[in-house]
Protein backbone atom coordinates (compact mmCIF):
# COMPACT_ATOMS: atom_id res chain seq x y z
CA UNK A 1 0.00 0.00 0.00
CA UNK A 2 3.09 2.19 0.70
CA UNK A 3 4.55 1.99 -2.65
CA UNK A 4 0.99 2.93 -4.11
CA UNK A 5 0.44 5.77 -2.08
CA UNK A 6 4.17 7.14 -3.24
CA UNK A 7 2.95 6.89 -6.93
CA UNK A 8 -0.38 9.19 -6.05
CA UNK A 9 2.46 11.37 -4.31
CA UNK A 10 4.43 11.58 -7.46
CA UNK A 11 1.64 12.23 -9.76
CA UNK A 12 1.73 16.31 -10.29
CA UNK A 13 -1.95 16.84 -10.62
CA UNK A 14 -2.63 15.71 -7.01
CA UNK A 15 -0.10 17.67 -5.96
CA UNK A 16 -1.37 20.92 -7.60
CA UNK A 17 -4.43 20.07 -5.65
CA UNK A 18 -2.91 19.24 -2.58
CA UNK A 19 -0.99 22.72 -2.42
CA UNK A 20 -4.86 24.45 -3.58
CA UNK A 21 -6.73 23.47 -0.70
CA UNK A 22 -7.33 21.21 2.40
CA UNK A 23 -7.79 17.94 2.97
CA UNK A 24 -10.46 15.69 4.98
CA UNK A 25 -9.61 12.23 4.29
CA UNK A 26 -11.54 8.93 4.24
CA UNK A 27 -10.81 5.73 2.36
CA UNK A 28 -13.02 3.51 0.24
CA UNK A 29 -12.42 -0.26 -0.83
CA UNK A 30 -9.40 0.25 -2.65
CA UNK A 31 -7.58 2.42 0.09
CA UNK A 32 -8.13 0.17 2.55
CA UNK A 33 -6.31 -2.63 0.58
CA UNK A 34 -9.46 -5.51 -0.02
CA UNK A 35 -11.91 -4.62 -2.61
CA UNK A 36 -14.82 -6.23 -0.45
CA UNK A 37 -12.62 -6.34 2.97
CA UNK A 38 -14.13 -5.25 6.52
CA UNK A 39 -13.27 -5.91 9.99
CA UNK A 40 -11.53 -9.29 9.00
CA UNK A 41 -9.16 -7.59 7.24
CA UNK A 42 -6.14 -9.34 8.05
CA UNK A 43 -3.59 -6.31 7.67
CA UNK A 44 -6.12 -3.24 7.96
CA UNK A 45 -3.42 -2.05 11.10
CA UNK A 46 -1.03 -1.46 9.09
CA UNK A 47 -3.13 0.40 6.01
CA UNK A 48 -4.29 2.47 8.44
CA UNK A 49 -1.08 3.81 9.44
CA UNK A 50 -0.05 4.06 6.10
CA UNK A 51 -3.21 6.33 5.12
CA UNK A 52 -2.65 8.43 8.00
CA UNK A 53 0.87 8.95 7.40
CA UNK A 54 0.19 9.53 3.79
CA UNK A 55 -2.30 12.56 4.82
CA UNK A 56 0.18 13.91 7.37
CA UNK A 57 -2.00 13.36 10.38
CA UNK A 58 -0.64 14.48 13.33
CA UNK A 59 0.78 12.89 16.40
CA UNK A 60 -1.43 14.04 18.57
CA UNK A 61 -4.56 13.33 16.95
CA UNK A 62 -7.06 11.12 18.01
CA UNK A 63 -7.60 9.04 14.67
CA UNK A 64 -4.27 6.96 15.89
CA UNK A 65 -5.87 5.52 19.00
CA UNK A 66 -9.65 5.12 17.45
CA UNK A 67 -10.77 1.58 15.81
CA UNK A 68 -11.11 3.41 12.43
CA UNK A 69 -9.67 6.29 10.75
CA UNK A 70 -13.20 8.30 11.17
CA UNK A 71 -13.20 11.72 12.19
CA UNK A 72 -15.10 15.09 12.45
CA UNK A 73 -14.44 18.72 12.32
CA UNK A 74 -16.92 21.87 12.73
CA UNK A 75 -15.96 24.95 10.15
CA UNK A 76 -16.55 28.43 10.40
CA UNK A 77 -17.87 31.22 13.32
CA UNK A 78 -21.19 30.56 14.81
CA UNK A 79 -23.88 30.86 12.94
CA UNK A 80 -21.89 29.62 9.70
CA UNK A 81 -20.63 26.49 10.91
CA UNK A 82 -20.35 23.18 9.09
CA UNK A 83 -19.74 19.88 10.49
CA UNK A 84 -17.93 17.72 8.71
CA UNK A 85 -18.42 14.09 9.43
CA UNK A 86 -16.13 11.38 8.31
CA UNK A 87 -17.33 7.67 8.29
CA UNK A 88 -15.35 4.89 8.48
CA UNK A 89 -17.14 2.15 6.62
CA UNK A 90 -14.56 -0.37 6.40
CA UNK A 91 -12.12 -1.17 9.65
CA UNK A 92 -15.08 -2.49 11.56
CA UNK A 93 -17.70 -3.60 8.76
CA UNK A 94 -19.29 -7.11 9.04
CA UNK A 95 -19.11 -9.43 6.30
CA UNK A 96 -21.52 -8.79 3.54
CA UNK A 97 -24.23 -11.74 3.05
CA UNK A 98 -23.31 -13.26 -0.57
CA UNK A 99 -25.95 -13.46 -3.44
CA UNK A 100 -26.23 -17.18 -4.90
CA UNK A 101 -28.20 -16.14 -7.85
CA UNK A 102 -24.98 -16.04 -11.13
CA UNK A 103 -23.96 -12.87 -12.07
CA UNK A 104 -25.76 -13.01 -15.70
CA UNK A 105 -29.26 -13.50 -13.97
CA UNK A 106 -28.60 -10.43 -11.39
CA UNK A 107 -27.78 -8.09 -14.62
CA UNK A 108 -30.68 -9.38 -16.16
CA UNK A 109 -31.94 -8.02 -13.39
CA UNK A 110 -30.37 -4.37 -13.12
CA UNK A 111 -28.49 -5.71 -10.13
CA UNK A 112 -24.73 -5.28 -10.74
CA UNK A 113 -23.64 -6.26 -7.36
CA UNK A 114 -23.12 -9.59 -5.54
CA UNK A 115 -24.42 -8.77 -2.20
CA UNK A 116 -28.12 -9.40 -0.55
CA UNK A 117 -29.45 -7.88 2.36
CA UNK A 118 -28.84 -9.09 5.04
CA UNK A 119 -31.21 -8.97 8.73
CA UNK A 120 -29.06 -10.64 11.23
CA UNK A 121 -28.86 -7.60 13.58
CA UNK A 122 -25.45 -9.03 15.06
CA UNK A 123 -23.84 -7.25 11.84
CA UNK A 124 -22.28 -4.10 11.80
CA UNK A 125 -21.30 -1.33 9.38
CA UNK A 126 -18.89 1.14 11.90
CA UNK A 127 -19.00 -0.97 15.05
CA UNK A 128 -20.01 0.08 18.21
CA UNK A 129 -17.16 2.65 19.10
CA UNK A 130 -17.66 4.40 15.93
CA UNK A 131 -21.68 4.15 16.64
CA UNK A 132 -21.32 5.81 19.97
CA UNK A 133 -18.80 8.35 18.74
CA UNK A 134 -21.01 9.75 15.89
CA UNK A 135 -23.46 9.79 18.22
CA UNK A 136 -21.96 12.32 20.24
CA UNK A 137 -20.65 14.30 17.51
CA UNK A 138 -24.39 14.57 16.43
CA UNK A 139 -25.27 16.39 19.26
CA UNK A 140 -22.77 18.87 18.99
CA UNK A 141 -24.08 22.25 17.72
CA UNK A 142 -23.81 23.40 13.75
CA UNK A 143 -26.27 24.88 11.19
CA UNK A 144 -25.10 22.10 8.41
CA UNK A 145 -24.04 19.03 8.94
CA UNK A 146 -22.38 16.89 6.11
CA UNK A 147 -22.09 13.43 6.84
CA UNK A 148 -19.43 11.59 4.55
CA UNK A 149 -19.82 7.84 3.83
CA UNK A 150 -17.44 6.17 0.68
CA UNK A 151 -20.52 3.80 -0.21
CA UNK A 152 -24.11 5.19 -0.57
CA UNK A 153 -26.44 4.99 1.94
CA UNK A 154 -30.11 5.98 0.33
CA UNK A 155 -29.37 4.11 -2.92
CA UNK A 156 -30.55 0.29 -2.17
CA UNK A 157 -31.05 -1.68 -4.70
CA UNK A 158 -26.96 -2.23 -6.64
CA UNK A 159 -26.07 -5.11 -4.57
CA UNK A 160 -22.72 -3.39 -4.29
CA UNK A 161 -20.80 -2.66 -1.24
CA UNK A 162 -23.53 -0.04 0.40
CA UNK A 163 -25.43 0.61 3.53
CA UNK A 164 -28.71 -1.71 1.56
CA UNK A 165 -26.48 -4.47 2.51
CA UNK A 166 -27.07 -4.02 6.62
CA UNK A 167 -30.63 -2.46 6.29
CA UNK A 168 -30.93 -2.20 10.29
CA UNK A 169 -27.72 -0.17 9.87
CA UNK A 170 -28.59 1.78 7.21
CA UNK A 171 -32.04 3.00 9.16
CA UNK A 172 -30.16 3.53 12.45
CA UNK A 173 -27.90 6.09 9.85
CA UNK A 174 -31.05 8.20 8.23
CA UNK A 175 -33.17 8.42 11.89
CA UNK A 176 -29.73 9.44 13.35
CA UNK A 177 -29.51 11.89 10.26
CA UNK A 178 -32.81 13.02 10.66
CA UNK A 179 -33.23 13.47 14.31
CA UNK A 180 -29.62 15.82 14.25
CA UNK A 181 -31.03 18.26 11.78
CA UNK A 182 -29.93 20.13 8.61
CA UNK A 183 -27.86 17.05 7.44
CA UNK A 184 -26.58 15.89 3.80
CA UNK A 185 -25.37 12.71 3.18
CA UNK A 186 -21.99 12.66 0.50
CA UNK A 187 -20.66 9.42 -1.11
CA UNK A 188 -18.93 8.33 -3.81
CA UNK A 189 -18.09 4.73 -4.73
CA UNK A 190 -19.83 3.87 -8.04
CA UNK A 191 -18.19 5.67 -10.60
CA UNK A 192 -20.93 7.51 -11.55
CA UNK A 193 -22.61 10.73 -9.98
CA UNK A 194 -26.27 11.22 -8.71
CA UNK A 195 -28.63 12.84 -6.49
CA UNK A 196 -30.96 11.05 -3.84
CA UNK A 197 -33.40 11.70 -1.91
CA UNK A 198 -35.60 9.90 1.37
CA UNK A 199 -38.11 11.96 3.24
CA UNK A 200 -36.11 14.72 4.61
CA UNK A 201 -32.07 13.54 3.93
CA UNK A 202 -30.30 14.33 0.68
CA UNK A 203 -27.70 12.55 -1.04
CA UNK A 204 -25.00 13.75 -3.67
CA UNK A 205 -22.79 10.60 -4.85
CA UNK A 206 -19.97 11.98 -6.76
CA UNK A 207 -17.39 9.47 -8.29
CA UNK A 208 -15.04 9.40 -10.21
CA UNK A 209 -12.45 11.99 -11.00
CA UNK A 210 -10.92 9.41 -13.36
CA UNK A 211 -12.97 6.46 -14.84
CA UNK A 212 -16.45 5.99 -14.78
CA UNK A 213 -18.64 2.61 -14.97
CA UNK A 214 -21.60 2.60 -17.05
CA UNK A 215 -23.50 -0.17 -16.20
CA UNK A 216 -23.22 0.92 -12.58
CA UNK A 217 -25.14 3.75 -13.84
CA UNK A 218 -27.73 1.95 -15.38
CA UNK A 219 -28.82 0.20 -12.11
CA UNK A 220 -31.83 0.96 -10.53
CA UNK A 221 -32.15 3.85 -8.00
CA UNK A 222 -35.85 4.43 -6.77
CA UNK A 223 -34.48 7.74 -5.16
CA UNK A 224 -32.90 9.74 -7.81
CA UNK A 225 -33.52 13.00 -8.46
CA UNK A 226 -33.13 13.55 -12.20
CA UNK A 227 -30.53 12.26 -14.21
CA UNK A 228 -27.22 10.39 -13.41
CA UNK A 229 -23.62 12.35 -14.56
CA UNK A 230 -22.06 9.01 -16.51
CA UNK A 231 -18.85 10.76 -17.04
CA UNK A 232 -15.87 11.78 -14.60
CA UNK A 233 -16.46 13.94 -12.51
CA UNK A 234 -16.30 15.93 -8.89
CA UNK A 235 -18.69 17.52 -6.40
CA UNK A 236 -19.49 20.93 -5.54
CA UNK A 237 -21.38 22.26 -2.55
CA UNK A 238 -22.59 26.12 -2.60
CA UNK A 239 -23.89 27.56 0.89
CA UNK A 240 -26.09 30.54 0.61
CA UNK A 241 -26.18 31.71 4.63
CA UNK A 242 -28.61 34.28 3.60
CA UNK A 243 -31.26 32.02 2.30
CA UNK A 244 -30.19 28.74 4.49
CA UNK A 245 -29.84 27.00 1.10
CA UNK A 246 -27.39 24.65 -0.21
CA UNK A 247 -26.74 23.68 -3.39
CA UNK A 248 -25.30 20.10 -4.13
CA UNK A 249 -23.89 19.74 -7.64
CA UNK A 250 -21.68 17.36 -9.88
CA UNK A 251 -19.55 18.97 -12.49
CA UNK A 252 -18.10 17.29 -15.59
CA UNK A 253 -14.95 17.16 -16.43
CA UNK A 254 -15.06 20.88 -18.19
CA UNK A 255 -16.16 22.07 -14.86
CA UNK A 256 -19.92 22.82 -15.94
CA UNK A 257 -22.42 21.89 -13.57
CA UNK A 258 -24.54 18.63 -14.76
CA UNK A 259 -26.59 18.15 -12.09
CA UNK A 260 -28.06 19.95 -9.15
CA UNK A 261 -29.99 20.21 -6.05
CA UNK A 262 -30.95 23.06 -3.68
CA UNK A 263 -32.09 21.98 -0.15
CA UNK A 264 -33.20 23.98 2.18
CA UNK A 265 -31.01 23.03 5.44
CA UNK A 266 -32.95 25.29 7.68
CA UNK A 267 -36.34 23.92 7.12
Amino acid sequence: MVGEWNRLADKPEFLRARAAMPFMATWDNHDYGSHAGGAEFTVKKETKQAFLSFFGEPENSPRWKRSGIYDAKILGPEGKRVQIILLDTKFNRSAFKKDPTPKEERLKAGKVGGYLPDGDLNKTHLGAEQWKWLEAELKKPAELRLICSSTQVIPDQKGMDEWGNFPHERQRLLDLAKSAGKAIILSGNVHFAEISQLDAITELTSSGMTHINETYAAAPNRHRVGEALVSVNFGLIEIDWKSGIVELCAAGEDGAVAIRQKVNFRQ
